[in-house]
């Protein structure tokens, strides 16, 4: 049984976008935004024999706008579109562009900096990628909150819920479907956070991710036999193929953000990723970052 139908979420949500815009708050406060960064996964097949991992380098650019609609009591709705985009040094099939847009509400329970918050919202993005087996929708519904603790740290929380779409590919495995790029998960995310500076703050962050999986690497038995979806992958070689199965994803990070000036901020990232999944095909990864933001 499906416990949200995305369908009808997206019909809301357009729906509500020019409600909003029409409406005596539509006096909203605009802030535009551009970032530019360069990362690198050490496993971005999530392979795990060590014959089959490919580590690659990206670059992504990505603009955006979003429009604050001020409520009462200190709530908020936000409406959000954005365009990204990220091209890799190996591995081209994997260079894509999206286009999204988000609808969210804040609420402030309380006055002061040490008041708690949370915030519901809900995006949608279509993925177009230069091999069009990738090619999809990616909807998200997520619930956050957050406090400040002390005067230099804050924690804030994330439970969200995923959903991919893609075209169904030919099946590879008699009686085991192609569908191998669409995806369910949940993930919750906790964070805290420590400003050192006006100019200087750091994130720890944790990961659990529950749900679809998709691992593209040589074929295995035991690999097959865990798998709900099969198809050949061409952009890792002739002899890959995707697999999609169900897995548990633990991770950690920790981000380092130094204000370059009122408007721009550079950031860089570590982050490490255990995954287990069905039959005992586990994988890890290192992912590190590097990106400049420019608020406008």
């Amino acid at each position: 049984m499906r416990i949200l139908n995305f369908k009808r979420l997206g019909y809301a949500f357009l729906c509500a976008i020019p409600l909003l815009c029409a409406s005596p708050v539509a006096l909203a406060e605009w802030v535009g935004n551009t970032d530019a960064g360069i990362r690198h996964d050490s496993n971005i097949n999530n392979a795990q024999l060590a014959n089959d991992i490919a580590g690659v380098s990206a670059l992504s650019a990505g603009v955006s706008a979003t429009g604050f609609f001020p409520l009462e009591n200190g709530n908020s709705v936000s409406i959000t579109g954005e365009a990204k985009g990220e091209a890799y040094n190996h591995y081209t099939g994997l260079n894509n562009v999206s286009l999204g847009a988000a609808l969210g509400f804040r609420k402030k329970w309380g006055l002061g900096a040490y008041a708690p918050w949370t915030g519901v919202s809900l995006s949608s993005a279509h993925l177009n990628y230069a091999n069009n087996i990738r090619n999809g929708w990616r909807h998200q519904l997520a619930f956050r909150g957050g406090k400040r603790v002390f005067e230099r740290w804050d924690v804030r929380a994330e439970y969200m819920v995923e959903r991919r779409t893609a075209n169904t590919l030919p099946p590879d495995q008699p009686g085991i479907s192609g569908d191998v790029f669409t995806q369910s998960s949940r993930a919750l995310t906790l964070n805290a956070g420590y400003i050192w500076s006006d100019s200087l703050f750091f994130t720890f962050g944790s990961l659990l991710r529950h749900g679809d999986v998709v691992a593209s690497t040589s074929e295995t038995t035991k690999i097959i036999y865990a798998s709900k979806a099969i198809a050949m992958d061409p952009v890792f070689g002739p002899h890959f193929y995707a697999y999609r199965m169900n897995g548990a994803t633990y991770g950690l990070n920790v981000d380092m953000n130094f204000a370059v000036t009122p408007s721009s901020m550079l950031s860089a990232s570590i982050s490490r990723q255990l995954t287990h999944t069905e039959g005992d095909n586990n994988y890890a990864k290192s992912v590190q970052m590097v990106s400049w933001n420019y608020n406008f």
